[in-house]
């Protein structure tokens, strides 16, 4: 891991991370320590009783995937104006060709919140598990100008540079 002194110790956080294997979340949380880190987690995992127990008390809630999601993005942006890290994957899910996906808005529109920092985090050699697994925080990525900007598609162009930060620092 490397990077971490691009996390603030305290004030809201986003970190946006690349997927590329469903391990990655717990692998990222880990590295961003001693910052805790909450999460969105799909749905589908609360199902079994026992790892929805295990996530909720690490800190993770559900997002139903492929809406929008409002009690979810309510929650992210509650933790946020509390001050706290919220850790998510744009992509919405695991992409384990090596190609990053589009990005989703809702995570431009908790990037564009007042005071959030926003750090990306580029993480690989989990897709096979055959590690060591790499984790990289960079700087911060400014969005002050896109808060102040007008609002029509403000969300998408805050997750467009997101995007964009998160390309350039994934190895090829």
């Amino acid at each position: 891991r490397s990077g971490q002194e691009h996390i603030p110790t305290d004030g809201p956080v986003l970190i946006a991370c690349n997927h590329v294997a469903f391990i990655d979340p717990l692998l990222v949380a880990m590295a961003a320590h001693p910052r805790r880190s909450w999460m969105m987690a799909k749905e589908e995992l609360f199902r079994s009783r026992a790892l929805a127990a295990w996530m909720r008390g690490s800190g993770t809630f559900p997002v139903r995937r492929a809406t929008p999601d409002v009690w979810a993005v309510r929650m992210a942006r509650d933790l946020l104006s509390r001050g706290e890290c919220l850790l998510m994957f744009p992509e919405g899910g695991v992409s384990r060709s090596g190609y990053m996906r589009p990005g989703f808005s809702g995570a431009g529109y908790l990037a564009l919140q007042p005071q959030v920092t926003v750090v990306p985090a580029a993480i690989w050699k989990t897709q096979h598990l055959r590690g060591p697994a790499r984790v990289r925080f960079g700087p911060p990525i400014p969005m002050d100008d896109l808060r102040d900007s007008p609002r029509p598609g403000r969300n998408r162009r805050a997750t467009q540079r997101i995007m964009e930060t998160l390309a350039g620092m994934v190895p090829l």
